[in-house]
């Protein structure tokens, strides 16, 4: 492979703050305004133009890990500043929900609207906004990283913090820092582009029983329609649409790699050519959707896992299947483990009814990085583990705990903040950083089949 030499050059800097927040997803929105609501100098900059990540771009239908579910009782395991998320949400009526489905429950919700929901909250906490920007490199001091440069459309600059939080969901930040990380692209989830048809008969495909729906996919494929799964998640928040989340996209018989270029690219083009496909099999095979057109398609295929740090705690799959506790938990989470392998198929383990599991600050810290927290989907944990803790939900309760700990630390060094502070903090926002409240708290559901 043939090479360019650049030439060295000075780069800009354009802001220094006490918090840096790299990615404005679901765990970067939580973190940035939990910290300026703290009063911290903060910095949110994120690639697109607007706020949300997944939930936004990627269009996801339902808000998962926000419940813990037993036979009677719908009960939360994550409020804090997700529960204002969503009560802003419910004032635009772009929520509906809670929604049982197989052992578990999940929120509906209107992807348009995060955005403006989103907006709303860094302005009202003071939060600085940067959009359209990509992080490119960092700066260190030895093991402490202590600023990051971007790739905007004005060029390039430069941010320098007392403290970078990573919600880039891919820990870029940790891995242009030198931090350890875990990514196979042999044994990672596959991919699924989401959409959203319209057109549908909604009284009548929300009727559909599970083995119903999936029976009419299989009689698809066996008329001559390779569906990669007959199987998904379908949620309708108005009348005549339903958003499904039903493609799976691999490379052979693998995931394809999120983090390689070509692949990705591919993937998405795959991803919208089985929507056409899928729009044939509903068209003729399922009722309601005969008149079923796609209404509209995910900006971004949703990409399930890619790098996982290695932190000061690796969470493993004993700890989610056998309710762990920890002295330093900051979050906690009742969602199954839900693994999007090569087949037509998706492997859920389902935890008791109403027990949940907790996730320790710990595994926001990276090994050997000093100044750096990594919330979301990429903290630190097994590959099983991470099938259950890379959800909405826990990435914002994760995201909120980062931003607390990044104010209270100030100047100081991240790991060693009050744990008990940080703690008292968070409950006092709202949070649910342990045992669970009382069945007062739980909420009445209703009833949804997925695909």
């Amino acid at each position: 492979m043939s090479t360019i030499t650049e030439a060295a050059r000075q780069t800009p800097v354009r802001k220094h703050v006490d918090v840096l927040v790299v990615g404005g997803g679901s765990a970067g929105l939580a973190a940035a305004t939990s910290a300026a609501r703290l009063g911290a100098d903060v910095l949110l900059v994120e690639k697109n133009g607007y706020l949300g990540g997944t939930l936004a771009m990627v269009t996801l239908g339902s808000i998962c890990g926000l419940y813990t579910v037993t036979e009677a009782d719908v009960i939360p395991v994550v409020k804090g500043f997700a529960g204002e998320l969503i009560e802003r949400m419910n004032g635009l009526g772009a929520v509906k929900g809670p929604m049982r489905w197989l052992e578990t429950a999940s929120l509906l919700y209107d992807p348009t609207a995060i955005k403006l929901v989103a907006d709303d909250m860094v302005t009202e906490a003071g939060v600085q906004v940067v959009l359209h920007s990509l992080a490119v490199g960092v700066v260190k001091d030895g093991a402490r990283i202590t600023g990051v440069i971007f790739e905007g459309r004005d060029g390039r600059w430069g941010c320098t913090a007392t403290t970078v939080i990573d919600c880039t969901g891919d820990a870029n930040i940790a891995s242009l820092a030198g931090a350890g990380f875990e990514h196979d692209p042999s044994v990672i989830q596959a991919p699924t582009t989401m959409f959203r048809f319209g057109g549908v008969d909604t009284e009548r495909a929300t009727a559909m029983t599970r083995d119903e729906l999936r029976n009419h996919l299989e009689k698809a494929v066996a008329a001559g329609l390779p569906l990669p799964r007959t199987a998904g998640g379908m949620f309708s928040l108005r009348e005549g649409a339903m958003h499904l989340n039903i493609t799976r996209v691999l490379r052979g018989n693998r995931s394809p790699d999120p983090l390689d270029t070509e692949e990705v690219t591919s993937a998405e083009i795959d991803g919208r050519r089985q929507l056409k496909m899928y729009l044939e099999a509903f068209r003729r095979f399922v009722p309601g959707y005969e008149n079923a057109f796609i209404a509209d398609i995910g900006s971004e295929i949703g990409v399930r896992e890619s790098r996982r740090i290695r932190g000061d705690y690796w969470l493993t799959l004993d700890d989610v299947l056998n309710e762990a506790r920890f002295t330093d938990s900051i979050a906690c989470s009742a969602w199954p483990v839900e693994e999007h392998g090569a087949g037509r198929a998706t492997k859920w383990v389902f935890l008791k009814p109403g027990t949940f599991y907790e996730l320790p600050f710990r595994m926001m810290l990276p090994v050997g990085i000093d100044g750096l927290l990594v919330a979301g989907r990429c903290s630190s944990a097994s590959h099983d583990a991470h099938a259950s803790m890379r959800i909405a939900a826990v990435c914002m309760a994760l995201g909120e705990a980062a931003g607390v700990a990044a104010a209270q630390a100030g100047k100081g060094d991240i790991r060693k903040i009050d744990i008990g502070a940080l703690r008292r903090q968070l409950e006092k926002q709202g949070a649910i950083v342990g045992p669970l409240p009382g069945s007062s708290s739980s909420t009445k559901a209703e009833q949804v089949t997925p695909a």
